[in-house]
């Protein structure tokens, strides 16, 4: 395991342990349709993936019975299996087989005569009667000719993860889902109640406005439709005045900006009501209704709804939007909301395609662009009439893409988010649908409702949610599945898949049977190793790499940390009548944050700029918070409250005892409050904090310099900017003693457990 101060820097050496979840143990029974269970039991599913997918099926079969493989391109075959990158894949091929396996020739199943190059197989023999390979392919059909009954054991090498401990995962769930410290009773009844009071306890998290504020984070990060707030008009500038007459804000009416940002936050805003009113997660594509607060519904001219309050932006209702016109919008969730429309635009020529692309990554997890990723022939294609129809090498994905593009009929392809349920759509085109079904021609005037619809019914519409919970929270894309069999590390990397698999099809499965309550899923993702593992033994870190690696914090969710551990925020000191954040206002993009329009992509690992940044707010708020804090009654002081300023560690060369236990003492707080360590006073980090407090006395001592910066003196109220009584100000550092907790405060907000969570 890692131990000592050389591993804090790298993963987190808190001194917690765990045993994993009821969620994790549940991994022991995935893809098995019984309770038996047997040491030397192996799952059809899981005999599949490793027996048959790995060595040879998601190779030697692949390479012509993908999609976009000759067999299937150009023979038609019927046999088409799913390339890695699909999700669901392993249970998707596994049901294709299944069928497949069924149909037999003279008493023998085609799936096993095919392979040796009988049954006028186009691609002859890939597999020798006598090998390996065929004889775990005769072992497959027969499996799936009966009854799966095996549970196999929790893998050993997840299951050996130490995790945060109760009180610890209530500490990093109460930031990440409402980005403050846990109440002392919240700690004490987790504390006393151990695992079984975690659920309760994210419950009330999740109830805290903050946890929606979260949430249309992590969804914004994809959708980018926050790029309607760009110069707080960018959204009703996309709006089409005859339909909506009510865009037309004066550019000094105070309302304008609120309006805006009405319009551009909508799919978000939608997202929020659904969760925070424990509607199914599948209205973000299939209610037959938005939400509107009093500025947006104005622009929509929305009047049957009534507000309490006119001028508060987080009340909202559902509504039912109709165009000056009085063509009544078809409702789909997100997808037809004019942010939606206006950020993903089409074109005469791509016709929807591209939001189609769109709706596949967003709400079913599918890159359509891997379904065919081998190069083509431009000659073959050019010398094609319609060719996205006609020709084999094109229609591989445009039979995928082209009848959910077709879906968005009616939007017009110039003017996004306008309506016109009359207009014609394009007959060369594959016929607007989805999967295997056309859209019917009593939807035509409402194809995206429909489409909606059809999305919230695909098993990769639960497994999105999942994927996007689990990035939000942990940082991490989920892992692909390894490609090279050959490679040393293949079977580790392997174990890591499988496991994180299991984990991610156990909770949508509880996600759809919680009617598709997203807060199944945060709660899942939050109590899993995937964000409590604390550690691991070096000889399992290709299975472990990514299991609770702590994430850089985002600018937003770092903004919030500062003030909900320190009591203050980061802000420019002085100018109290214009207050903002750094991090908010002047550094999001430099701290590796996005605008969801020009920057697009989260840095994930700091660069210099970042570093530099951190550095900064280390030492400034070390600065501004020190002082004020001595300022309070002992009893007030949110940081301070075990020493005073006369408490020193030495006095005319003699260690003064007193003293500096009492300063341990105040530094074991300080880590527990900063940065989440439960230590005991002689721990060797409390150890290493005391010493930079000494060494930082001793330089300031041994100098006789007193003075104290003017930003670092405690002269005014660091909240509110007010002039402190003359009484309790610090205006100089006479014992030396506020500098040298000034150290300790930059050493632990500089700390990798602050920045990163």
């Amino acid at each position: 395991m890692l131990k000592g101060s050389s591993a804090r820097r790298i993963i987190s050496r808190s001194a917690i342990g765990g045993t994993l979840i009821a969620a994790v143990a549940a991994l022991s029974g995935a893809g098995c349709n019984s309770s038996s269970s047997s040491a030397d039991c192996t799952a059809t599913r899981t005999y599949f993936e490793q027996s048959v997918w790995s060595p040879f099926m998601g190779t030697k079969c692949a390479k012509c019975h993908t999609p976009d493989g000759p067999a299937v391109v150009t023979s038609h075959a019927k046999f088409v299996i799913q390339p890695a990158s699909y999700p669901g894949f392993i249970d998707t091929n596994l049901g294709t087989l299944k069928e497949v396996s069924k149909i037999q020739y003279e008493g023998k199943s085609e799936l096993l005569l095919k392979p040796l190059g009988q049954m006028q197989h186009g691609g002859g023999a890939v597999l020798e009667e006598s090998s390996d390979d065929y004889k775990a392919l005769v072992e497959l059909v027969s499996r799936l000719g009966t009854e799966d009954s095996c549970t196999e054991p929790v893998k050993a090498s997840i299951a050996s993860l130490q995790l945060l401990d109760p009180s610890a995962t209530l500490r990093k769930a109460s930031l990440a889902l409402a980005s403050r410290l846990p109440t002392s009773d919240e700690d004490a009844a987790v504390t006393k109640g151990g695992e079984a009071a975690l659920d309760p306890a994210i419950d009330a998290l999740m109830k805290d406005p903050v946890f929606l504020v979260r949430l249309k984070e992590i969804w914004n990060d994809f959708l980018l439709t926050d790029r309607g707030l760009e110069y707080g008009g960018a959204a009703l500038n996309f709006m089409n005045d005859t339909d909506y007459p009510n865009v037309n804000y004066d550019d000094k009416d105070p309302d304008r900006y609120a309006a805006n940002a009405a319009i551009a936050r909508e799919p978000l805003d939608l997202l929020g009501y659904i969760v925070k009113n424990d509607k199914p997660f599948t209205e973000i594509v299939k209610a037959d209704y938005t939400v509107v607060n009093p500025f947006s519904a104005k622009v929509y001219n929305v009047t049957d709804v009534k507000f309490a309050d006119p001028t508060d932006e987080t009340e909202f209702h559902e509504a039912h939007v109709k165009t000056a016109p009085g063509i009544a919008i078809p409702h789909a969730g997100m997808i037809s909301t004019p942010a939606f429309l206006n950020r993903w635009q089409t074109t005469a020529t791509n016709r929807n395609r591209a939001r189609a692309r769109r709706v596949y990554q967003f709400f079913l997890a599918t890159d359509v662009l891997k379904i065919a990723e081998r190069p083509v022939d431009a000659t073959k294609v050019t010398g094609e009439e319609n060719p996205t129809h006609n020709s084999e090498l094109c229609t591989v994905c445009h039979q995928v893409i082209d009848p959910p593009a077709g879906a968005f009929r009616g939007w017009d392809e110039q003017d996004y988010e306008h309506f016109d349920p009359t207009a014609k759509w394009h007959d060369e085109m594959f016929a607007p649908g989805f999967s295997t079904d056309t859209l019917p021609p009593t939807a035509y005037t409402k194809g995206v409702a429909w489409l909606g619809g059809e999305i919230a019914a695909d098993p990769r519409f639960a497994l999105s949610a999942v994927y996007n919970v689990y990035k939000g929270f942990t940082g991490h894309d989920p892992l692909a599945y390894p490609r090279d069999a050959t490679l040393g590390t293949f079977s580790e990397s392997l174990t890591a898949w499988e496991a994180q698999d299991a984990f991610f099809r156990e909770t949508a499965a509880a996600f759809t049977a919680g009617n598709f309550n997203l807060k199944i899923i945060v709660k899942a993702v939050l109590k899993s190793p995937y964000f409590r593992g604390v550690s691991a033994d070096f000889s399992k870190m290709i299975e472990t790499k990514d299991i609770g690696t702590a994430r850089l914090l985002t600018p937003e969710m770092l903004n919030r940390k500062i003030p909900a551990v320190l009591g203050i925020h980061w802000r420019k000191q002085y100018d109290w009548g214009n207050q903002h954040d750094y991090l908010a206002e002047d550094y999001p993009l430099l701290y590796g944050g996005i605008n969801s329009d020009s920057v697009t992509s989260r840095l994930t690992s700091p660069n210099g700029i970042v570093a530099s940044i951190g550095v900064r707010m280390s030492n400034e708020l070390a600065c501004h918070v020190t002082a004020y804090d001595f300022t309070k009654a002992k009893a007030d002081r949110h940081l301070f409250p075990m020493v005073d300023l006369t408490e020193v560690p030495e006095s005319a060369g003699n260690v003064v005892d007193g003293s500096v236990t009492d300063i341990k003492k105040n530094i074991q707080y300080l880590h527990q409050l900063v940065l989440g360590e439960k230590l005991e006073v002689g721990d060797p980090e409390i150890e290493r904090t005391y010493q930079l407090f000494l060494d930082t006395w001793h330089e300031l001592s041994e100098s006789g310099d007193t003075g104290l910066s003017n930003e670092c003196s405690g002269r005014w109220d660091k909240v509110t900017g007010k002039d402190l009584d003359q009484g309790v100000q610090i205006t100089d550092d006479k014992t030396y003693a506020v500098r040298s907790w000034m150290a300790v405060m930059t050493y632990m907000l500089s700390d990798y457990k602050f920045l990163y969570e």
